[in-house]
């Protein structure tokens, strides 16, 4: 965990997060970076930009489909946890869920970089 004042109902969001496959953790932060409620001083866009593009590089018929994430039970489980947060702990998970998959390991050389 990056923050250290993060309540339980992060930490335990963030546990979660990690038992997902690494697709589904990059469809997730960009789903709630794209439908965030809360305001930021970086770009947002740009950060979608880059995990689409290893989305892509992910799942190459990303770019063909529309996502419907009702076929993904873990990720909607994982967004109503989310909505129940408050402001501050919605910002929290942001920051955890990026940093989370900015140090993963995709085991794609590409996507590394």
């Amino acid at each position: 965990m990056l923050l250290e004042d993060n309540s339980l109902k992060v930490y335990n969001i963030i546990k979660d997060f990690d038992n997902l496959e690494n697709v589904d953790k990059v469809r997730l932060a960009i789903y709630i970076l794209e439908n965030k409620n809360f305001s930021t001083n970086y770009n947002v866009d740009s950060v979608i930009k880059v995990l689409k593009k290893v989305l892509v590089m992910l799942e190459p018929n990303y770019i063909n489909t529309i996502t419907n994430l009702s076929k993904y039970e873990s990720l909607i489980f994982l967004l109503a946890k989310n909505m129940e947060l408050d402001y501050n702990d919605k910002k929290r998970i942001s920051v955890e869920l990026l940093f989370n998959i900015f140090q993963l390991d995709f085991e794609n050389e590409n996507i590394n970089k």
